[in-house]
This record gives C-alpha cells, sequence and structure tokens, in this order.
C-alpha cells in the first residue's frame, strides 16, 4: 500500500456541473450529507515495535488515517481500521463532491443576484 498522502478522488473541477439544475444539486447535497466525513484519507507505512516482527527488517505495515483540521492551527489524526477504509474513503470523496457543488450553487446564486439587480437598475 505505497500510496502519497491524496486528498480526494473527486474532481474539483465545478465544469461538469454547469448543465446540471439546481434542484438536482440541492438533491445531490442532501444525499452526500449523509456519508461525507470530514477530512483526508493519509497512507503512511508504520513500525509496531516488536523486535522479531517483520517491520524490524524494513518491511513496515500500511496504516491509514484520517487528517483533520483541529481549530487553534492544530491538526488531528486517527487510525481507521482496515475494515472502515473504503467506507471513510468514501465519506471523504463525499465531503469533497458536497464542497464543489455548494461552491457551484453559490456561484450560480451570486450571478443571479447580478442579473436581477441589472434588470431593476440598482447596479450596471
Amino acid at each position: 500500500m505505497r500510496r502519497s498522502p491524496v486528498r480526494s478522488s473527486v474532481s474539483m473541477s465545478l465544469d461538469h456541473l454547469v448543465n446540471v439544475s439546481d434542484a438536482m444539486l440541492r438533491r445531490e447535497l442532501v444525499r452526500l450529507a449523509r456519508q461525507m466525513v470530514f477530512g483526508t484519507i493519509a497512507e503512511r507505512a508504520r513500525v509496531c515495535g516488536k523486535p522479531t516482527c517483520r517491520c524490524a527488517q524494513g518491511e513496515k505495515h500500511p496504516a491509514v488515517q484520517l487528517v483533520h483540521w483541529a481549530g487553534a492551527g492544530k491538526t488531528a489524526g486517527h487510525h481507521v481500521p482496515q475494515p472502515l477504509v473504503a467506507t471513510v474513503r468514501e465519506g471523504v470523496d463525499a465531503w469533497h463532491r458536497f464542497q464543489a457543488i455548494a461552491r457551484a450553487l453559490a456561484d450560480r446564486n451570486r450571478a443571479q443576484l447580478w442579473t436581477r439587480a441589472q434588470r431593476r437598475g440598482q447596479i450596471r
């Protein structure tokens, strides 16, 4: 399991959301909210400390952590048990997709606000 730390496998580009209706995006936000997990998956190799273990000869154990901002300028990391890795990874991907969709909706709202204000003569 030699993988570099990855933020998410979800593309952060908003281009694919251009032709999707607001209603569909809002429904997707509700669906994603049920499974999202805040943080980043970090995959590392670790040593257990047992002198007779294979890791003492350099063959380290794979370890997965969920790392997130903990406030006050600090981050926190939590070991992810192997049976939960896939579910946590999906939750992190859902969080990043949720953010991308929320950004797309906010951009649309801003554009609509300016368009309405221009039509009313409030701005040029």
